[in-house]
């Protein structure tokens, strides 16, 4: 079912003054500045690089992350977990994750995953008192009051296919240093709710469980988005310290198992999943990308636990046959892409190429991208994907040099730090 995304405001953006920097063979006039192209990078790239390049490689440079803004408060919290913690990226979705499920164990009165996927749309949709902490929360279900919680990452309202029904997405500028400020947010909302098909039901009553509730989280400890990992553990973390200290779920202390989703390397996700289904876990927080839920999702379902991601924004999953089990914060990539593509239309380009990774992940993306662009009037003059363990990415960067955009959206994940450096020498990075 296609749905519409509404809701995708004209993105706030600082002009930028960009001087090209010309040798003694390609003198420019005054009136004729060296041509430089906008680059925009989106979640799986937008970090603070810092030292890693050359102070200014980065500078104006504008990048996308789906979901919520991180308080100050919730950002001491993670770096009592983690002192080391650059980036927050995902922490406020993997803090929820936890807590909406918990809550929704709560209602159930179980640790069934049956029984817990049957109430997550119950306490995080209306009709519900509104409520947005887990001991709020969990005292109102006590004392036989719905809930409606909304959590830190915003009003989750999951649809029937277990997605949000809306969700924001950051848009953020690159300085000197190489690192990125938030420059503002963006709210999108999907106009229609999907019916799910049959192999998206919750068949059975479901076994209703031991009592305690037991939490693995497959998270990126290596591999592409190993940068990602430190943020969205420490969320998990907070917020299985924060049920614990609340006198845990159903009256006992909830277990945290850790496991290493290993994103970009084969074999590490499913064989981190069999050890976390052989400690007999009740939900599965993970992935981080896509590609490998996707690689994954089969044997989490089919062994009967409940999956919840903080991050994965493929359409997909819209239609995925996961027995009712699966769930996630994030939207499609449709809204990412939307927010994307608006911002580099009201940053004023007409004609930008998309270098993306060859995956689920950056297919959907560079879809969404390229539908709301060319909608606003645009023209996606290439589009050109590219093997992320490729031993080079000079073909690539050509066939983007040859269509001449004014603006490349840069789909990728870490291999973009070997990506940078061809755009540079094809003279197309924007940054000194």
């Amino acid at each position: 079912m296609n749905r519409r995304l509404t809701g995708l405001a004209a993105a706030v953006a600082t002009s930028l003054i960009l001087t090209g920097c010309s040798d003694s063979s390609d003198q420019k006039t005054a009136d004729e500045p060296a041509k430089k192209t906008q680059i925009y990078l989106v979640d799986g790239n937008t970090t603070q690089y810092g030292d890693e390049f050359r102070a200014g490689t980065f500078d104006g440079v504008k990048g996308v992350i789906p979901g919520g803004k991180s308080t100050d408060e919730f950002r001491k919290r993670l770096l009592a977990v983690d002192p080391g913690l650059k980036d927050f990226a995902y922490a406020v979705e993997s803090y929820d994750s936890v807590i909406l499920t918990a809550l929704a164990a709560e209602a159930a009165k179980s640790d069934g995953a049956k029984l817990i996927a049957a109430k997550m749309r119950d306490v995080s949709n209306a009709p519900g008192e509104k409520c947005t902490s887990f001991a709020d929360c969990a005292k109102l279900l006590k004392d036989g009051t719905e809930i409606d919680y909304d959590g830190l990452s915003g009003p989750i309202d999951l649809n029937r296919t277990g997605s949000p029904s809306a969700a924001s997405v950051g848009i953020f500028q690159y300085g000197k240093d190489n690192t990125y400020q938030a420059a503002g947010y963006e709210t999108g909302k999907a106009s229609a709710d999907p019916d799910p098909l049959p192999a998206q039901e919750i068949s059975g009553a479901g076994a209703p469980g031991d009592g305690r509730l037991v939490f693995g989280s497959l998270l990126p400890q290596t591999g592409d988005l190993s940068y990602l990992g430190p943020p969205m553990s420490a969320g998990v973390k907070v917020a299985v310290a924060e049920l614990n200290d609340h006198g845990g779920v159903l009256g006992e202390n909830v277990k945290l198992v850790a496991g290493d989703s290993g994103d970009g390397t084969p074999n590490i996700a499913p064989q981190e999943t069999d050890k976390l289904l052989d400690q007999d876990v009740d939900v599965i927080v993970g992935t981080a990308s896509s590609s490998v839920s996707l690689s994954v999702l089969d044997k989490i379902v089919n062994a009967g636990a409940l999956n919840i991601s903080p991050s994965v924004t493929s359409p997909e999953f819209d239609t995925f046959p996961d027995k009712g089990l699966f769930f996630r914060l994030m939207q499609s990539d449709a809204l990412q892409g939307g927010v994307l593509a608006n911002t580099i239309s009201n940053d004023g380009y007409t004609d930008i190429a998309i270098l993306v990774r060859q995956d689920a992940w950056g297919q959907g993306l560079a879809a969404g991208i390229k539908a709301t662009f060319e909608e606003s009037g645009g023209n996606v003059v290439a589009t050109r994907f590219y093997a992320p363990d490729s031993g080079g990415f000079t073909a690539e960067v050509n066939a983007i040099k040859a269509a001449d955009p004014d603006a490349i959206a840069l789909v990728g994940f870490d291999e973009t730090k070997k990506i940078v450096p061809e755009l540079i020498k094809a003279g197309l990075w924007m940054g000194r």
